[in-house]
């Protein structure tokens, strides 16, 4: 990834900075037949990820499209993801435990339950 271009996690500040009722998710997206760590934000059954597209997509499509899955991901309110910016000085992601690395050849709730991280 090049520095000029913001990551996942920074793309999120745009959107959850214009809407009251957005929520950041940080989550894990299964795409080019791997495992990534990744962020968007989300208003009623929209998704809002613009290191993907300009445009909002269908939550339901998205989460069909990339795997997405409530168990691979952390949830956060404007305010909460807002407070985490300034109190850890970086976008996300904020639980390593879950997103232990970038990038993952195997399902990653299967890394966490072995005990084992790639």
């Amino acid at each position: 990834m090049s520095r000029n271009q913001p990551s996942a996690y920074e793309y999120c500040l745009e959107p959850a900075s214009e809407n009251t009722e957005t929520e950041v998710v940080h989550g894990w997206i299964f795409k080019d037949d791997k495992w990534v760590a990744h962020a968007w934000c989300e208003f009623a059954d929209r998704v809002i990820d613009l290191g993907q597209s300009t445009h909002s997509t269908d939550k339901f499509n998205y989460y069909l499209t990339y795997r997405v899955s409530e168990e691979r991901c952390r949830r956060y309110s404007r305010i909460e993801f807002f407070t985490l910016v300034g109190d850890e000085g970086h976008f996300g992601p904020y639980d390593t435990e879950l997103f232990f690395a970038e990038t993952s050849d195997i399902d990653p709730l299967e890394v966490i339950k072995s005990g084992r991280s790639e």
